[in-house]
């Protein structure tokens, strides 16, 4: 079984782009994000931002922002790789459709996190902005976090599993 969001190399990309938003430094520096959280590469990752950047996953207070005004700045932006990022097995960036214009790219689909043997999937609206060295200078996470809590962790399948087996993972 193959999976649609994976690419020839393992790495997650959107279902959906145009030619100017496959082109464009956002999806570039997205990439390299998705890449980086599912090697486990905390120094790639961080090496993706701006030292200036902010994460907001997700916009708004949550149980990894009770404040809600983001995570800026190197040393906060490791705090939430280790609250956020680390914790995981595997991260599934399912995103249907990437629209870039500027220095932005938005990516609409699922995000599924996968913790040993069980599963979270949820609805997201993720929005990336760079600087212009081509850095992440924002990642803005739209989720509903009482509706991902309220889904809950689910049981892997087999379906599940076979779906991420051609992925690049922490660990590989």
């Amino acid at each position: 079984m193959s999976n649609p969001y994976l690419d020839e190399t393992g790495q997650y990309r959107p279902l959906e782009m145009s030619d100017a938003a496959l082109a464009s430094p956002a999806y570039a520096a997205a990439r390299r994000s998705w890449a980086a959280t599912n090697a486990g590469d905390r120094d790639a990752w961080i090496a993706g931002w701006s030292p200036e950047g902010t994460i907001e996953d997700p916009v708004g207070p949550s149980m990894f922002d009770a404040e809600g005004i983001g995570h800026t700045g190197t040393e906060r932006l490791l705090e939430f790789w280790e609250k956020a990022v680390a914790t995981p097995d595997h991260i599934e960036f399912r995103f249907d459709r990437g629209i870039a214009v500027g220095d932005e790219l938005l990516c609409i689909g699922t995000m599924r996190t996968h913790m040993g043997d069980t599963i979270m999937e949820i609805d997201i609206a993720v929005d990336y902005r760079v600087d212009a060295d081509g850095r992440l200078i924002s990642l803005r996470a739209f989720w509903e976090q009482d509706v991902a809590m309220a889904s809950g962790l689910r049981p892997l399948t087999d379906a599940d599993r076979a779906a991420i087996a051609g992925a690049a993972k922490k660990g590989e």
